[in-house]
């Protein structure tokens, strides 16, 4: 089993920087920071999106999360939308120009994606997205099971 962590640990890494948004002096791309990408990336991803969201999601702090918004709102790739319900709760939406650059961003490594995919046969195509997608469900429910209260704790909570 610590053989094939190691091998997929590996594999997960090379492709990460094969098929990666990034360059060698830490901005991803186009004048924004990784962790500007990643918040765009959830943005994108959630209908209603808070600083709670984004903060759990790319494992900064809420304030963390607050200033990278604030970032992405000066360069005009996101805004700022009170909740219609609660003015408390800030949530964050992409604006135009946020969409064409995550479509911009998205554009190199699909088409190098889409040459790996091609040259693959369609069975084994099949079975890779088969394999994924079962290694990112199982992820899915670990995370899940991680973040729930053990009975234990709830205990030593009262």
């Amino acid at each position: 089993m610590d053989k094939q962590i190691n091998q997929l640990a590996g594999q997960l890494e090379d492709m990460m920087y094969d098929f990666g948004t990034h360059s060698l002096n830490s901005n991803c791309c186009e004048n924004i920071s990784h962790g500007e990408y990643r918040a765009l990336r959830v943005i994108s991803r959630l209908n209603r999106c808070t600083m709670q969201d984004i903060a759990k999601s790319i494992a900064v702090t809420k304030s963390g999360a607050t200033r990278i918004v604030s970032r992405l709102d000066e360069k005009k790739l996101v805004r700022r939308v009170h909740d219609q319900n609660d003015a408390r709760i800030c949530c964050v939406q992409l604006s135009r120009e946020g969409k064409s650059l995550l479509s911009r961003i998205a554009e190199e490594p699909s088409k190098k994606m889409a040459a790996v995919l091609e040259a693959m046969a369609p069975d084994m195509r099949q079975i890779l997205l088969i394999g994924l997608r079962a290694f990112a469900e199982s992820a899915i429910n670990q995370k899940a099971t991680d973040d729930t209260p053990s009975k234990s704790s709830k205990v030593d909570q009262k």
